[in-house]
Protein backbone atom coordinates (compact mmCIF):
# COMPACT_ATOMS: atom_id res chain seq x y z
CA UNK A 1 0.00 0.00 0.00
CA UNK A 2 1.36 3.69 -1.13
CA UNK A 3 2.04 6.20 2.05
CA UNK A 4 -0.61 8.48 0.26
CA UNK A 5 -3.44 6.03 0.82
CA UNK A 6 -2.81 5.79 4.23
CA UNK A 7 -6.02 7.01 6.68
CA UNK A 8 -4.43 9.99 8.83
CA UNK A 9 -4.74 10.79 12.31
CA UNK A 10 -1.66 12.80 12.39
CA UNK A 11 -1.44 16.72 13.24
CA UNK A 12 0.33 17.61 10.40
CA UNK A 13 -0.09 16.49 7.14
CA UNK A 14 -3.75 16.31 8.07
CA UNK A 15 -6.44 14.00 5.94
CA UNK A 16 -6.83 16.52 3.73
CA UNK A 17 -10.66 17.66 2.23
CA UNK A 18 -11.53 16.99 -0.85
CA UNK A 19 -11.76 20.57 -2.56
CA UNK A 20 -8.40 20.65 -1.14
CA UNK A 21 -7.09 18.00 -2.93
CA UNK A 22 -8.95 18.83 -6.20
CA UNK A 23 -7.45 22.16 -6.14
CA UNK A 24 -3.96 20.22 -6.13
CA UNK A 25 -4.88 18.79 -8.93
CA UNK A 26 -4.29 21.20 -11.19
CA UNK A 27 -1.85 23.11 -12.97
CA UNK A 28 -0.05 25.74 -11.06
CA UNK A 29 0.70 28.96 -12.80
CA UNK A 30 2.70 31.58 -13.03
CA UNK A 31 2.54 33.60 -10.24
CA UNK A 32 3.58 37.56 -11.17
CA UNK A 33 0.39 38.66 -12.27
CA UNK A 34 -2.52 41.25 -10.72
CA UNK A 35 -4.65 37.83 -10.46
CA UNK A 36 -2.54 36.09 -8.15
CA UNK A 37 -1.83 39.64 -6.21
CA UNK A 38 -5.78 39.67 -5.84
CA UNK A 39 -5.76 36.44 -4.11
CA UNK A 40 -2.75 36.94 -1.79
CA UNK A 41 -4.26 39.79 -0.94
CA UNK A 42 -7.66 37.80 -0.13
CA UNK A 43 -5.44 35.66 1.70
CA UNK A 44 -4.11 38.14 4.14
CA UNK A 45 -7.79 39.75 4.20
CA UNK A 46 -9.18 36.52 5.47
CA UNK A 47 -6.33 35.14 7.72
CA UNK A 48 -6.13 38.24 9.86
CA UNK A 49 -10.34 37.64 9.93
CA UNK A 50 -10.38 34.54 10.82
CA UNK A 51 -6.88 35.27 13.88
CA UNK A 52 -9.24 38.45 14.70
CA UNK A 53 -6.29 40.27 14.30
CA UNK A 54 -6.42 44.55 14.48
CA UNK A 55 -7.14 46.11 11.00
CA UNK A 56 -3.87 47.88 10.50
CA UNK A 57 -2.42 44.07 11.44
CA UNK A 58 -0.49 42.72 8.21
CA UNK A 59 0.43 39.39 7.35
CA UNK A 60 3.95 37.83 6.36
CA UNK A 61 3.80 34.50 3.82
CA UNK A 62 7.13 32.70 3.77
CA UNK A 63 8.04 29.64 1.84
CA UNK A 64 9.61 27.57 4.75
CA UNK A 65 7.63 25.11 7.62
CA UNK A 66 6.55 26.37 10.86
CA UNK A 67 10.12 25.88 12.75
CA UNK A 68 11.12 28.52 9.67
CA UNK A 69 8.73 31.06 10.54
CA UNK A 70 9.89 30.64 13.92
CA UNK A 71 13.47 31.35 13.50
CA UNK A 72 12.05 34.47 10.87
CA UNK A 73 9.83 35.94 13.75
CA UNK A 74 12.15 35.88 16.51
CA UNK A 75 15.03 37.32 14.22
CA UNK A 76 13.06 40.41 13.17
CA UNK A 77 10.40 40.98 16.14
CA UNK A 78 13.96 40.87 18.71
CA UNK A 79 17.64 41.06 18.99
CA UNK A 80 20.50 41.35 21.56
CA UNK A 81 18.77 44.93 22.89
CA UNK A 82 16.16 42.40 24.65
CA UNK A 83 15.46 40.54 27.48
CA UNK A 84 12.56 37.02 26.20
CA UNK A 85 10.99 34.91 28.41
CA UNK A 86 10.35 31.62 26.93
CA UNK A 87 8.00 29.15 27.90
CA UNK A 88 9.40 25.85 27.58
CA UNK A 89 7.44 22.63 28.38
CA UNK A 90 8.81 20.26 25.46
CA UNK A 91 10.37 20.12 22.37
CA UNK A 92 8.71 23.05 20.79
CA UNK A 93 9.53 25.70 23.84
CA UNK A 94 13.17 24.12 23.59
CA UNK A 95 13.29 25.01 19.94
CA UNK A 96 12.46 28.89 20.60
CA UNK A 97 15.48 28.44 23.52
CA UNK A 98 17.34 27.22 20.41
CA UNK A 99 16.50 29.96 18.15
CA UNK A 100 17.44 32.60 20.48
CA UNK A 101 20.99 31.06 21.52
CA UNK A 102 22.15 30.90 17.80
CA UNK A 103 21.61 34.70 17.38
CA UNK A 104 22.42 36.02 20.75
CA UNK A 105 19.05 37.22 21.77
CA UNK A 106 19.02 37.46 25.57
CA UNK A 107 16.67 35.15 27.24
CA UNK A 108 15.34 33.06 30.43
CA UNK A 109 13.56 29.74 30.20
CA UNK A 110 10.06 28.97 32.07
CA UNK A 111 10.71 25.68 32.79
CA UNK A 112 8.26 22.87 33.19
CA UNK A 113 8.54 19.50 34.13
CA UNK A 114 6.99 16.24 33.09
CA UNK A 115 3.18 16.18 33.17
CA UNK A 116 3.58 19.71 35.09
CA UNK A 117 0.71 22.50 33.91
CA UNK A 118 1.60 25.50 33.40
CA UNK A 119 -0.65 28.43 35.99
CA UNK A 120 -0.34 31.82 37.35
CA UNK A 121 2.22 31.30 39.85
CA UNK A 122 4.75 30.07 37.78
CA UNK A 123 4.96 33.91 36.36
CA UNK A 124 5.52 35.07 40.11
CA UNK A 125 9.45 35.08 39.71
CA UNK A 126 9.55 36.84 36.53
CA UNK A 127 7.05 39.78 37.86
CA UNK A 128 8.65 43.30 36.80
CA UNK A 129 12.53 41.95 35.76
CA UNK A 130 12.57 43.63 32.46
CA UNK A 131 11.51 41.86 30.02
CA UNK A 132 10.76 42.80 26.55
CA UNK A 133 8.72 39.98 25.22
CA UNK A 134 7.40 36.43 25.76
CA UNK A 135 7.46 33.07 23.24
CA UNK A 136 4.96 30.58 23.88
CA UNK A 137 4.27 28.00 21.84
CA UNK A 138 0.16 27.49 23.08
CA UNK A 139 -0.67 24.29 22.22
CA UNK A 140 3.14 22.41 22.95
CA UNK A 141 2.66 19.89 20.33
CA UNK A 142 5.33 17.44 22.13
CA UNK A 143 3.17 17.17 25.05
CA UNK A 144 -0.37 18.60 23.56
CA UNK A 145 -0.48 21.05 26.58
CA UNK A 146 -2.75 24.02 25.97
CA UNK A 147 -1.25 26.89 27.80
CA UNK A 148 -3.82 29.09 29.24
CA UNK A 149 -3.93 32.27 26.92
CA UNK A 150 -5.54 34.54 29.60
CA UNK A 151 -2.73 34.28 32.41
CA UNK A 152 -0.19 34.64 29.16
CA UNK A 153 -1.90 37.79 28.52
CA UNK A 154 -2.33 39.30 31.58
CA UNK A 155 1.47 39.09 32.47
CA UNK A 156 2.78 40.15 29.52
CA UNK A 157 -0.10 43.18 29.43
CA UNK A 158 0.89 44.23 33.40
CA UNK A 159 4.35 44.22 32.21
CA UNK A 160 4.55 46.07 29.14
CA UNK A 161 5.97 43.00 26.70
CA UNK A 162 5.44 41.98 23.16
CA UNK A 163 3.20 38.39 22.70
CA UNK A 164 4.57 36.12 20.47
CA UNK A 165 2.68 32.82 20.06
CA UNK A 166 2.91 29.73 17.74
CA UNK A 167 -0.55 28.80 17.18
CA UNK A 168 0.67 26.14 14.73
CA UNK A 169 -1.21 23.31 15.75
CA UNK A 170 -3.85 25.27 18.13
CA UNK A 171 -5.06 27.27 15.17
CA UNK A 172 -8.61 26.57 14.08
CA UNK A 173 -8.73 24.00 16.67
CA UNK A 174 -8.98 25.78 20.16
CA UNK A 175 -10.39 29.57 20.58
CA UNK A 176 -7.98 31.67 19.33
CA UNK A 177 -8.10 36.17 19.30
CA UNK A 178 -5.34 38.07 18.60
CA UNK A 179 -7.13 41.23 19.69
CA UNK A 180 -8.00 40.67 22.67
CA UNK A 181 -5.69 38.85 24.37
CA UNK A 182 -2.75 41.73 22.77
CA UNK A 183 -1.01 39.11 20.57
CA UNK A 184 1.74 40.79 18.28
CA UNK A 185 2.69 37.78 16.56
CA UNK A 186 0.95 34.89 15.46
CA UNK A 187 2.80 31.92 13.91
CA UNK A 188 1.12 29.90 11.41
CA UNK A 189 1.45 26.69 9.12
CA UNK A 190 0.13 25.16 6.16
CA UNK A 191 -0.11 21.65 7.19
CA UNK A 192 -1.69 21.66 10.76
CA UNK A 193 -5.30 22.96 11.33
CA UNK A 194 -5.61 24.57 7.74
CA UNK A 195 -5.33 20.68 6.53
CA UNK A 196 -3.23 21.66 3.06
CA UNK A 197 -0.12 20.60 1.86
CA UNK A 198 3.34 21.64 3.75
CA UNK A 199 5.76 24.47 3.05
CA UNK A 200 3.97 27.60 3.75
CA UNK A 201 3.78 29.23 6.93
CA UNK A 202 2.10 32.45 7.46
CA UNK A 203 2.93 35.21 10.45
CA UNK A 204 0.71 38.24 11.29
CA UNK A 205 1.88 41.23 13.14
CA UNK A 206 0.20 43.61 15.22
CA UNK A 207 0.48 47.51 14.24
CA UNK A 208 2.98 48.35 17.44
CA UNK A 209 4.70 45.06 16.09
CA UNK A 210 5.33 46.29 12.88
CA UNK A 211 6.65 48.99 13.92
CA UNK A 212 9.35 47.18 15.87
CA UNK A 213 10.55 45.02 13.20
CA UNK A 214 10.84 47.74 10.67
CA UNK A 215 13.36 49.68 13.26
CA UNK A 216 15.22 46.71 13.63
CA UNK A 217 18.39 45.89 11.81
CA UNK A 218 18.14 41.94 10.03
CA UNK A 219 20.98 40.58 9.02
CA UNK A 220 19.12 37.99 6.43
CA UNK A 221 18.38 38.31 2.95
CA UNK A 222 15.11 35.75 2.53
CA UNK A 223 13.88 36.58 5.76
CA UNK A 224 13.60 40.42 6.36
CA UNK A 225 10.38 41.00 7.16
CA UNK A 226 10.65 44.64 5.62
CA UNK A 227 10.82 43.51 2.32
CA UNK A 228 7.86 41.39 2.27
CA UNK A 229 5.74 43.79 4.33
CA UNK A 230 6.83 46.19 0.92
CA UNK A 231 5.59 43.16 -1.69
CA UNK A 232 2.78 42.14 0.27
CA UNK A 233 1.53 46.29 -0.93
CA UNK A 234 0.93 45.13 -4.11
CA UNK A 235 0.20 41.20 -2.88
CA UNK A 236 3.44 39.69 -3.82
CA UNK A 237 6.30 38.06 -1.95
CA UNK A 238 9.74 38.91 -2.42
CA UNK A 239 10.81 35.90 -3.64
CA UNK A 240 8.80 32.47 -5.12
CA UNK A 241 6.41 31.57 -2.73
CA UNK A 242 4.52 27.86 -2.74
CA UNK A 243 2.13 29.11 -5.51
CA UNK A 244 0.04 25.60 -5.06
CA UNK A 245 -0.18 25.91 -1.66
CA UNK A 246 -1.45 29.60 -1.53
CA UNK A 247 -4.23 28.71 -4.01
CA UNK A 248 -5.23 25.51 -1.45
CA UNK A 249 -5.07 28.45 1.21
CA UNK A 250 -7.39 30.61 -0.94
CA UNK A 251 -10.19 27.48 -1.74
CA UNK A 252 -10.08 26.72 2.60
CA UNK A 253 -10.03 30.12 3.74
CA UNK A 254 -12.94 30.74 1.89
CA UNK A 255 -14.70 27.34 3.17
CA UNK A 256 -13.94 28.10 6.54
CA UNK A 257 -15.28 31.64 6.45
CA UNK A 258 -18.29 30.99 4.60
CA UNK A 259 -19.18 28.32 6.80
CA UNK A 260 -18.09 30.59 9.54
CA UNK A 261 -14.81 29.77 12.12
CA UNK A 262 -17.08 28.79 15.09
CA UNK A 263 -18.29 26.04 13.13
CA UNK A 264 -14.73 24.80 12.25
CA UNK A 265 -13.80 25.20 16.16
CA UNK A 266 -17.04 22.79 16.70
CA UNK A 267 -16.10 20.21 14.08
CA UNK A 268 -12.51 19.74 15.69
CA UNK A 269 -13.70 19.80 19.11
CA UNK A 270 -16.84 17.30 18.68
CA UNK A 271 -14.38 15.15 17.07
CA UNK A 272 -11.53 15.42 19.67
CA UNK A 273 -14.56 14.93 22.78
CA UNK A 274 -16.20 11.86 20.83
CA UNK A 275 -12.64 9.87 20.79
CA UNK A 276 -11.73 10.52 24.26
CA UNK A 277 -15.10 9.71 25.89
CA UNK A 278 -14.30 6.03 23.90
CA UNK A 279 -10.92 5.67 25.24
CA UNK A 280 -12.64 4.83 28.99
CA UNK A 281 -12.03 1.20 29.73
CA UNK A 282 -8.81 0.43 27.88
CA UNK A 283 -5.35 0.46 29.43
CA UNK A 284 -4.31 3.87 28.46
CA UNK A 285 -4.97 7.76 30.25
CA UNK A 286 -4.63 11.07 29.19
CA UNK A 287 -2.03 13.49 30.91
CA UNK A 288 -3.63 16.16 33.65
CA UNK A 289 -3.06 19.61 32.38
CA UNK A 290 -5.63 21.32 30.03
CA UNK A 291 -5.56 19.59 26.65
CA UNK A 292 -5.82 20.95 22.97
CA UNK A 293 -8.90 19.92 20.55
CA UNK A 294 -5.99 19.72 17.91
CA UNK A 295 -4.85 16.29 19.82
CA UNK A 296 -4.91 13.98 22.44
CA UNK A 297 -1.70 12.45 23.82
CA UNK A 298 -2.39 8.95 24.44
CA UNK A 299 -0.39 7.58 27.34
CA UNK A 300 0.11 3.81 27.80
CA UNK A 301 0.60 2.08 31.23
CA UNK A 302 3.21 -0.41 29.66
CA UNK A 303 6.26 0.55 27.29
CA UNK A 304 4.64 -0.24 24.46
CA UNK A 305 3.98 3.05 22.09
CA UNK A 306 6.22 2.10 19.19
CA UNK A 307 4.89 -1.64 18.96
CA UNK A 308 1.37 -0.15 18.94
CA UNK A 309 2.75 2.53 16.08
CA UNK A 310 3.79 0.15 14.08
CA UNK A 311 1.15 -1.99 14.13
CA UNK A 312 -1.45 0.73 12.80
CA UNK A 313 1.34 1.45 10.21
CA UNK A 314 2.26 -1.95 8.74
CA UNK A 315 -0.67 -4.27 9.53
CA UNK A 316 -3.88 -1.41 9.06
CA UNK A 317 -2.08 1.53 7.24
CA UNK A 318 -3.31 3.59 10.03
CA UNK A 319 -0.89 6.96 10.67
CA UNK A 320 -0.81 8.61 14.10
CA UNK A 321 1.82 10.37 15.20
CA UNK A 322 4.72 8.84 17.22
CA UNK A 323 6.45 11.07 19.97
CA UNK A 324 10.07 11.41 20.29
CA UNK A 325 12.37 11.94 23.50
CA UNK A 326 11.64 10.42 27.07
CA UNK A 327 7.91 10.01 26.45
CA UNK A 328 8.25 8.15 23.53
CA UNK A 329 7.80 4.82 25.08
CA UNK A 330 4.83 5.31 26.62
CA UNK A 331 2.53 7.94 24.15
CA UNK A 332 1.25 8.88 20.93
CA UNK A 333 -0.94 11.48 19.61
CA UNK A 334 -4.37 11.19 17.86
CA UNK A 335 -4.65 14.29 16.07
CA UNK A 336 -8.41 15.57 15.75
CA UNK A 337 -8.10 17.82 12.30
CA UNK A 338 -8.54 17.12 8.98
CA UNK A 339 -10.99 15.31 6.98
CA UNK A 340 -12.06 12.83 9.57
CA UNK A 341 -15.51 11.73 10.72
CA UNK A 342 -17.24 9.65 13.79
CA UNK A 343 -16.70 6.09 11.73
CA UNK A 344 -12.77 6.98 11.52
CA UNK A 345 -12.70 7.30 15.01
CA UNK A 346 -14.41 4.16 15.41
CA UNK A 347 -12.53 2.08 13.43
CA UNK A 348 -9.27 3.50 14.89
CA UNK A 349 -10.97 2.54 18.36
CA UNK A 350 -11.49 -0.69 17.13
CA UNK A 351 -7.78 -1.53 16.14
CA UNK A 352 -6.74 -0.05 19.46
CA UNK A 353 -9.08 -2.87 21.36
CA UNK A 354 -7.90 -5.75 18.73
CA UNK A 355 -4.33 -4.85 20.12
CA UNK A 356 -5.05 -4.94 23.39
CA UNK A 357 -6.98 -8.46 23.10
CA UNK A 358 -9.91 -6.63 24.10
Amino acid sequence: MKLEDYKLFTVGPTQMYQSTLEVRSKVVPYFRTPEFSELMLENEALIKKLQFAPSDAKAVFLTCSGSGAMEATVINCFDKNDNLLVISGGTFGERFEKICEIHHIPFTALKLGADEELVREHFAPFEGKGFTGLLVNIDETYTGQLYDINIISDFCKRNGMYLVVDAISSFLADEYNMEKYGIDATIVSSQKGLCLAPGLSIVTLSSRMVSKVEANDIESLYFDFKDYFLNMKRGQTPFTPAVGVCFELNDMLHKIDDEGIDSRLNEVRSRCEHFRNSLRGLPVHLPPYPLSNAITPVRFEKDIAMEFFAYLKDEKHIMVNPVGGELGKRSIRVAHVGDLSFVDYDDLLVEMKQFFGM
